[in-house]
C-alpha cells in the first residue's frame, strides 16, 4: 500500500524485548553467515531508509526515523551499524537494536570505513542487500571507494528466501498488528456520519492505533462517487448518505505490518452495489480455498479468466495478496508466476479488490497464518460489507 513517500517515522520507537528477544537475532545471524559461506562472501551490506527497511530490520530491529542505515555483517566477528545521523542521537538508536556497535555519522563510507578498520578487514567479496537499489549516488560512489577492489554480488535472494517463514514470535506481532487494526477500523465505523471529511475519520482510526503503539499507519479510501479513481489517500470532501466506501489500512507494531480493507454501505445498498459485493465475496472464498500448503503462489490465480474483464483488470492492478512481515508487501505474490510454494509458517495477505465504472466496487483484505491444515485467519474472517445505518448528520 504506497501512499507517500516517508519523510519522518514518527510513530512509537521502541524494542520490546519480550516481544522479539536477541535470541531471535542470533539465530537469524547465524543463517546469514551460513549463506554467506557457501557463496564465498566474507562481507554482507544491509541497508534500509524510513520508506523500505523490511531487510534492515530482519537483521538489526533497527528502524530508521529519516534518511538510512547500512548494516555491516562480516563472516567472521559481531555486525555493526551505521547510521546516518547527528551523533547526538546514537545513545537512543543504541536502543532501537541488539547491534552493540552503533555508529552515527555523516556519511556511510566514513562509518563503513572505521567498522572495517576495527575489524582489520579488507574484504574480498561483497554481498549486497537493497544497497545499490536504495542508496543515492553519492552514498554510493563514497562506499564503492572504500570497497575499492573488493567483487560486488547481489545477495538480496538470501534475505528473501529466510524472510519467507515467520518464526513463533514474528507471527505474534503480525497478529498484534492486524488486531490494532480492527480495533482502528472500527473507531472509523463510529465515526462515518453524514457531512464527515475523508482526512477526519481517518485520523480517527490513525489516532486509535497510534494509542496502540503502531510505528507507521496508511489509509486509502475509494468512493462509489468516483469510480475512476480507486484507492488513494483520504481528502478534504464529505461523505455523503448513499455511498459505497472501500477503506484500506496498513499498520506497523515492532516493525511487523498487517493490512486490512473493508467495504462500507452508507445507507441501505443498491441491488448493483449488492451484486459487486457478492462478486468479491465468492472471489475472496476460492482465493482462501486455493491456497494450500506445496501450491505454487500463481495458483491463486487460476479463476481469473471466469471474471468479467473489468474487473479482472482492477483485480491485477491491487493484487490478489502476498506475504506481509517486516514490509507491507513481500514475496511470496499470489497470482504472479514464480518458483515460490506455500509453506506453513508464512503470514499472507489475501486480497480482492476492484473498482470501476463497468465493474463496480468492492474491497476485501483479510491477513492469514499459513498452517499445515491450510490458511488460519489472524483476526476475524469477516467478508460481509458493513452497513452503517441510522445514518445521521453532523
Amino acid at each position: 500500500m504506497d501512499t507517500l513517500h516517508t519523510v519522518l517515522n514518527r510513530g512509537c520507537s521502541i524494542w520490546e524485548r519480550d516481544s522479539l528477544s536477541e535470541r531471535e537475532f542470533r539465530v537469524r545471524l547465524d543463517n546469514i553467515k551460513a549463506g554467506m559461506k557457501e557463496r564465498g562472501v566474507d562481507l554482507l551490506l544491509v541497508y534500509g531508509d524510513s520508506w523500505r527497511y523490511g531487510h534492515l530490520a530482519f537483521v538489526s530491529h533497527f528502524i530508521p526515523k529519516n534518511r538510512g542505515a547500512l548494516a555491516a555483517i562480516p563472516l567472521a566477528g559481531e555486525p555493526a551499524l551505521v547510521v546516518q545521523e547527528p551523533s547526538r542521537n546514537n545513545p537512543f538508536s543504541k536502543t532501537l537494536t541488539w547491534i552493540d556497535e552503533v555508529r552515527s555519522v555523516g556519511q556511510f563510507a566514513q562509518g563503513l570505513g572505521d567498522a572495517l578498520k576495527a575489524r582489520q578487514l579488507k574484504p574480498g567479496r561483497v554481498g549486497l542487500v537493497s544497497v545499490e537499489q536504495q542508496l543515492n549516488i553519492r552514498e554510493w560512489n563514497g562506499l564503492m571507494k572504500t570497497l575499492e577492489g573488493a567483487e560486488l554480488s547481489d545477495l538480496s535472494d538470501l534475505l528473501i528466501s529466510l524472510r519467507l517463514v515467520k518464526s513463533a514470535a514474528e507471527q505474534a506481532l503480525v497478529k498484534k498488528s492486524a488486531s490494532i487494526l480492527e480495533r482502528a477500523l472500527e473507531f472509523l465505523r463510529r465515526e462515518l456520519r453524514a457531512g464527515r471529511k475523508e482526512h477526519e475519520i481517518a485520523a480517527v482510526a490513525e489516532r486509535e492505533a497510534r494509542r496502540q503503539g503502531v510505528e507507521d499507519f496508511r489509509c486509502m479510501l475509494a468512493r462509489s462517487a468516483e469510480p475512476d479513481i480507486g484507492l488513494r489517500p483520504p481528502g478534504p470532501a464529505a461523505v455523503d448518505k448513499g455511498e459505497r466506501l472501500l477503506v484500506a489500512m496498513a499498520a506497523s507494531y515492532q516493525r511487523y505490518w498487517a493490512e486490512i480493507g473493508r467495504t462500507f454501505f452508507l445507507g441501505k445498498p443498491s441491488p448493483e452495489s449488492s451484486k459487486s459485493h457478492d462478486l468479491a465475496k465468492g472471489l475472496f472464498r476460492r482465493l482462501v480455498e486455493g491456497a494450500k500448503v506445496g501450491s505454487s503462489s500463481a495458483v491463486a490465480a487460476t479463476f481469473l479468466s471466469e471474471v468479467p474483464v473489468a474487473a479482472r483488470n482492477s483485480l491485477v492492478a491491487y493484487g490478489l495478496g502476498n506475504g506481509i512481515g517486516l514490509d507491507m508487501s513481500e514475496a511470496p505474490f499470489l497470482g504472479r508466476e514464480d518458483s515460490v510454494k506455500l509453506q506453513p509458517g508464512m503470514t499472507l495477505t489475501l486480497r480482492v479488490c476492484f473498482s470501476g465504472k463497468e465493474c463496480g466496487s468492492a474491497l476485501i483484505s483479510r491477513p492469514f497464518l499459513m498452517s499445515e491444515k491450510g490458511l488460519q485467519p489472524l483476526v476475524g474472517p469477516v467478508e460481509d460489507p458493513l452497513l452503517i445505518e441510522g445514518w445521521r448528520n453532523t
